[in-house]
Order: structure tokens, then sequence, then C-alpha cells
């Protein structure tokens, strides 16, 4: 069989390619049978299967260093700035919360850390790395990465070339089980705990719940997957039906339990009463807010951060501004507000600052003239944000067409996780669209560092 043979002047994913047409009678038909097993398995979102593309995201060791180090200083800064909600009013002012989402933010969760569970969503090309969003409140996407991760990699055709390039493989469910143990004993509870994957039974997430479980048991920790509205809470315990339950894994997102509040009240007495180690604590919501990038990029705030850390956010973070701040800083005239956001359009991207999923983005250079006006209408009258435009990074992967292979070029954006304030792998997600995201329609890949370039 042919070796690979890497080009030191070229890149890993030019290395990819080529060896994929070196092959090319044979990966047709090794595509279909990667898709063909996909489509028999739990990598869905709902009823569908994932996208998804018979390659990884290479990164190369320094990129996986400077992603990594970046990621855990922003989760580190994010924990610091939470904490700060609750002594500092200049910070609190930067939230908009209602008086119910105040009172469950305000639960002390029985640990220190504010986001255990961390996703920063970047744009990541050659060594520049822009964060867009920060998901600390419910983020996922680990299980089905390493899922995807085990079925490419277990692809015979593949493995010569994946030996070569020295692939440094880790699996991010064991970073997740090892941060939630380690909260958990930080909590103060010892005993080998049961464990529960809470969220409503009607999401798409719920096969990736399924994969989590079958590797929380096979690690030998007794899991559930319950829905919070059927949790019960007595004698001084939490229950799913007869199952006792020590620690829960929160995957139900914030501001959906706080709309079905009355319905989760067994729930949320147990959490206030720390009868249950909840990882992410409900106060995580807070890191989720994309008012926060507005924090990082505004001078006036620097005092509460290192040279150091200072550094890193003016590299890797956009410029942001909460709409009402930028509406201060043109003296509170509104006009001179909608003039620049209607003059600088090209350059500017608008989002509401507690979205999740891509819901209601506006990019400038892709929204016709009217339909930018009615979202500053929108962005006038509640919590949005305005951003910097970064453009998007995109990402040749392989196809068959024809019953030929073929290669086509999609947007990405990566996710790192942080779990614990560790680094802890990421992931990327592909699209034909600039807002990217599962839920769209997006397709996922697994993101993998590359050692170093040989020769054969």
């Amino acid at each position: 069989m042919l070796r690979t043979y890497i080009d030191r002047s070229k890149n890993f994913d030019h290395a990819y390619e080529q060896y994929l047409k070196t092959h090319e009678k044979n990966m047709v038909q090794v595509i279909h049978h990667f898709e063909d097993e996909l489509h028999r398995s739990n990598f869905r979102f709902g009823r569908f299967t994932i996208p998804t593309f018979m390659k990884p995201h290479f990164i190369t060791s320094q990129q996986a260093r400077k992603l990594g180090d970046a990621s855990s200083a922003l989760a580190q800064m994010v924990d610091r700035l939470v904490h700060l909600y609750f002594e500092d009013p200049a910070i609190r002012n930067v939230f908009a919360l209602s008086p119910e989402a105040e009172e469950l933010v305000r639960i002390d969760p029985g640990y220190r850390r504010t986001a255990v569970v961390v996703r920063l969503d970047c744009f990541m090309e050659g060594e520049s790395i822009k964060f867009m969003e920060l998901n600390c409140d419910s983020p996922a996407g680990m299980g089905y990465t390493d899922f995807l991760e085990d079925i490419l990699f277990s692809v015979a055709e593949l493995k010569d070339f994946f030996e070569d390039v020295h692939i440094l493989r880790g699996r991010r469910v064991d970073k997740l089980l090892d941060a939630l143990l380690t909260v958990y004993e930080e909590f103060g509870a010892y005993e080998t705990p049961q464990i529960a994957i809470i969220d409503w039974k009607t999401v798409r997430t719920k096969p990736e719940f399924e994969l989590l479980k079958t590797y929380f048991e096979e690690k030998g920790y007794k899991t559930t997957i319950a829905d919070p509205r059927e949790l019960r809470f007595r004698g001084g315990k939490l229950y799913h039906g007869n199952f006792r339950i020590d620690l829960v894994y929160r995957r139900v997102i914030f501001s959906e339990l706080l709309e079905k509040l009355r319905d989760v009240t067994d729930f949320i007495k147990a959490y206030r009463e720390r009868a249950v180690c909840v990882v992410n604590p409900l106060r995580s919501r807070l890191g989720s807010s994309k008012a926060l990038l507005s924090v990082f990029t505004n001078p006036g705030y620097d005092h509460l951060f290192s040279a150091q850390e200072n550094e890193i956010k003016r590299e890797h973070i956009p410029w942001t501004r909460r709409v009402v701040d930028a509406e201060k800083f043109y003296g509170g005239k509104k006009i001179y507000l909608i003039d620049f956001l209607k003059d600088e359009k090209e350059t500017l991207v608008l989002k509401p600052a507690d979205s999740y999923g891509g819901k209601d983005v506006a990019i400038g250079n892709e929204t016709r003239d009217e339909d930018w006006n009615f979202t500053i209408d929108k962005a006038l009258k509640s919590n949005w944000v305005v951003q910097e435009f970064v453009p998007l990074p995109v990402l040749s992967v392989p196809t068959v067409v024809n019953r030929k292979l073929d290669f086509v070029l999609k947007k990405m954006n990566t996710g790192s996780f942080v779990f614990g304030g560790v680094p802890a792998g990421s992931l990327s997600r592909l699209s034909d669209d600039s807002v990217i995201n599962v839920s769209r329609g997006g397709g996922l890949i697994s993101a993998v560092v590359c050692e170093g370039e040989i020769i054969r």
C-alpha cells in the first residue's frame, strides 16, 4: 500500500486531500460505508443524522496550545466576572435579569466554580483565533464528537495516514466525567454518585445523552436520563422514579427552565437545599451572556484583569458592545447610534445577548437593508449586542458526486471545550451559511491535534 507523503511546504488538509485522491478508487466506497455506519448509529439530532464528512479538522500542536491557553484563560476570566456580579453593581448592570432569574442565579450551588463545563466558539485560521461566543450554560457536542472520532479512526483505509501525521487523541468525555466528579467532591459528597442527565423529553440532543449515559455506566456510575419535570424531592433526596440522584449533569437551558419554573419546583427545591450537586450551576447562565464580551472589549474594565489577560482579550475577542452601552457612547443620542449601525452595516453583526443556537443573528454584509433596519429596531428595544464582523474560515471536505470523489468548501467555526478550568479538546461545525449551528442544519466534525509533519 502507498504510504502518506506529507510535503512540509503544505498543510495537513492538503496532505489528506492528496491521500484520498491517491486511493480514489477505494475511497468512494469507503465514504459510503462511513456514512451508512453513522446512519445506523446514535449520531443523530432528533430524527436526523447529523451532517458530517469523512475528515477531521486538523489542528497543529502549536494551534492547539494557543487555543487551549486562550480558552482556559477566558474561562477563568468569565468565572471571575460572574463572582463579581454578586459584589459589584457596575458588573451587575451589564445583565438584564428578571427578578425570577435573579433569584435563581443567587442560589449558592455549594462549590466555587461558576461554569464547570464550557465551550468557547471561535473562528480559527492559522494563528488567528477570534472567540465569538461563550457557551457556559449548557454546552453540547463532546459526546457526539468522541463517537464520531471513534468511527472515523476505525476506518481501515485511513489508518496509515493518521499514523503518519501523529494524531494526539484524548477523549472529551473522560475530561467531562473528571470535572463532574471533582466538583462533586468539592460539594462535600464522597460516595460513588448516581448521575442524572436532565433535559426535556422532546429535545433533539437526546441521542447524545444516550451516548454519555453509556459511557458513564461503563465507568461504573449508574445514570438516568430525566426530564426535570419528572424529578421528585422526598426525604431530603432527589429522585427520578425510584432512582436516587446524587449528581445532576444539567443540560436543560436556563432560559427554558425559567419558562417552566412552576413545573420544576422539586428540582429547584433540592438544588436550593443542596440535596443534590448540580453541574453546571444555574448561575453559569451569566457566563453565557454575550454582554460579557462587551466587558472584555471595553477598556473601562481593564482594571479587573491582569496585563496578560488584557493582552489575551485584545488578541482574541472582536470588538463587542451592548447596544444600550453603544447608545450611551453616543451621548444618549439614539439617532447617532442608528446612523453608525446603518453606515457600518458591512462590518457589523447584531445578535441577542442571551439567545442560543444562532437564533436571530444578523450579519450586516449578508442582510438586506430593510431587514437590517428592522433588526436595528429590535436591538434598540431589547438586550442585544453589536459585534465586529470577523470573516469565516473555510474547510475543504470530501464528498461523492456522480459516484466520483469530489471536494467542497464549507464555512467553519470551532468550539473549544474547557472542563473544570482545563482544556478538553475541541470540535468544529460546518455549514454553507455564515451562522453555523447544528440546530440550523449545520454539520459537525471532529477537531484533532497533529503532533507534527513527517516525510516517508
